[in-house]
């Protein structure tokens, strides 16, 4: 297999750098990119997929198959994704989860700001686990600055043996328990 590296030219009023395309499974190397008021150098993302396309006119990847994005600690896996080379931002379809350490969030669909710090799940199989914790939902965000997760819809959470359901429900990860 060929590895096959595609930059990705950012194109913003602030010049972001390259990110860099290769197929699933095989190990990306570092990537270092300029400074950039919207991402730290240390947080650029690393992208592969099985099959990878560039629309000029809308300025987006589409990534198909084996779909990994990963950023500041955080990796996105999905069947299927777009990725905006103007904004960062990230659409994703098919079963899709979300990796931070211990924590693993999954969906059906993702919208995230990669630039930002925040990630909004949804379909039927939202969800939120660690050790000691599930909690699951109709649909969720999780904000990586503040480490709150917010679930909306049939909340039910499985929390060291106790159980809550709710139709709105925060959850503070630093913290460990519900809050608001």
């Amino acid at each position: 297999m060929q590895i096959k590296r595609i930059p990705l030219f950012i194109a913003s009023s602030f010049a972001l750098g390259l990110l860099w395309f290769q197929p699933a499974g095989m190990a990306a190397p570092p990537v270092t990119l300029p400074n950039s008021s919207m991402i730290t150098s240390r947080e650029q993302p690393v992208v592969s997929a099985d099959k990878t396309t560039y629309n000029e006119s809308t300025g987006r990847y589409t990534l198909q198959g084996n779909v990994r994005i990963t950023i500041g600690g955080r990796t996105f896996t999905t069947d299927e994704a777009k990725i905006s080379s103007q904004t960062l931002q990230i659409w994703t379809d098919g079963h899709t989860e979300l990796h931070e350490g211990e924590l693993c969030f999954t969906g059906d669909a993702i919208y995230a700001e990669l630039a930002g710090n925040t990630a909004w799940f949804f379909g039927i199989r939202c969800g939120l686990k660690r050790p000691g914790l599930v909690i699951h939902a109709d649909n969720m965000n999780y904000n990586w600055e503040t480490h709150i997760v917010t679930f909306d819809g049939h909340v039910y959470c499985t929390q060291h043996g106790y159980n809550t359901t709710a139709s709105h429900l925060e959850f503070d990860l630093e913290k460990n328990a519900i809050v608001g």
